[in-house]
């Protein structure tokens, strides 16, 4: 199917997004913030979704790293595992280029 399309933040807003997940990830606060509780959980689900069996923290990270380029996210400063979605980078990363340039 298309599972195998989603993107690692489409993935991690709807881990968020259940708040049955909340002992491996949450949201803190109400700016876009959101914590990996349990980054190795996170990373063995993102892993068992994508059909990586060797999915681990380190690679989720470097994926999340490649986000902070496109101004889809953020890692918040002196907290470990905290990360923030920026909304507004990520509507813009969401439209289609725009045709006047």
């Amino acid at each position: 199917g298309c599972s195998g399309q989603i993107q690692l933040w489409q993935f991690l807003l709807e881990l968020l997004s259940d708040a049955g997940n909340s002992n491996f990830i949450s949201w803190e606060g109400d700016g876009g913030e959101f914590k990996l509780v349990d980054p190795d959980e996170v990373a063995r689900k993102w892993g068992e979704k994508k059909s990586k069996p060797n999915m681990n923290y380190d690679k989720l990270s470097r994926a999340l790293r490649y986000y902070y380029d496109k101004n889809i996210m953020a890692k918040v400063q002196g907290k470990r595992y905290a990360y923030k979605f920026d909304f507004v980078g990520l509507a813009q990363a969401l439209q289609p280029p725009s045709t006047n340039g």
